[in-house]
Order: structure tokens, then sequence, then C-alpha cells
């Protein structure tokens, strides 16, 4: 007796979407045909061409996302997952100190200990150096002394 096709059966999962087209990713985004060319163009992901089409490889495009924080997805996955691990923005380190954004600015001149990267324009701080940089004063104190830095 044949056994029948894994692939076939409704709600199989043996062959999951391992690409999607340029149009479905804008989609994703929310933006326009353009804006998900010149993606394509910068090289953020791969993409592979099957019968003249260009495609979208998942599993790059997903790890695009999570290490970028401009583009959000319209269904509200929040960007950025792997940034948020080792480092946060200038307004979560204002947040966490009380302060404003122009005082975190401020930190960061005076401290060159303080190690800093862009994403895309947008400036993060590294968590560790953060911490050590904390520990090191006494001026400013985090909003409720008892949260430490989620790594």
């Amino acid at each position: 007796m044949a056994e029948k096709c894994p692939i076939r059966e409704k709600g199989c999962n043996a062959m999951k979407k391992k690409s999607m087209s340029v149009p479905e990713m804008a989609r994703i985004l929310g933006i326009k045909k353009t804006d998900s060319y010149w993606l394509i163009k910068k090289h953020f992901f791969t993409v592979i061409t099957v019968a003249g089409h260009m495609r979208v490889m998942i599993d790059s495009f997903e790890e695009w996302y999570a290490n970028q924080v401009h583009y959000k997805k319209v269904d509200g996955t929040p960007p950025g997952k792997n940034l948020d691990k080792t480092s946060m923005s200038i307004q979560q380190t204002a947040d966490l100190l009380g302060v404003s954004q122009y005082t975190v600015y401020e930190i960061l001149k005076r401290n060159g200990n303080i190690k800093t990267f862009k994403v895309g324009m947008y400036l993060r701080i590294d968590k560790a150096s953060f911490e050590e940089w904390y520990r090191s004063q006494s001026r400013y104190k985090k909003v409720n002394r008892n949260e430490e830095i989620k790594k």
C-alpha cells in the first residue's frame, strides 16, 4: 500500500516556506514597491531569482528585521529584538535614569567609556558598558533602584 505524500496533506509542516516574493515583503512591512526594491538593492537580506522573479529568503529577512529599528511589520511585531538583548536606545536609557534625552547625550559626551553604535540613523548604547559606567558613578540613579538592565 502506497503511503500518502506528507507534503500534500492538509496542515502538514513537512515543507515550510523558505522564501517570499518582493510584493509579499512590501505588504509585511507596509511599504511601497520602490522602497522594497531599495531594500533589496542595499543587500540587507539574501535574494534569489526563481523563474525570472526575485524571492527574498525568509530567514535572512527575519535576521535583518531583528537587527534594525526603522521598519516595522504591519502585524505589530516589534523590530530590533536582537538589539534589545545587548543595547538600549537613547529614550530607553533616559527612561531608566528618569532624565531627558539631552541629559543622556551629555552623559555620553562626558564619559567616553560608554560604548555606542549606530543602527541606521539611531544611536544605541551598549548595556554592559552602561552598567559598568553606572556602577562607577554616584550622581545618577535608576528610577526603580532595584531594576537591573535585562540582558
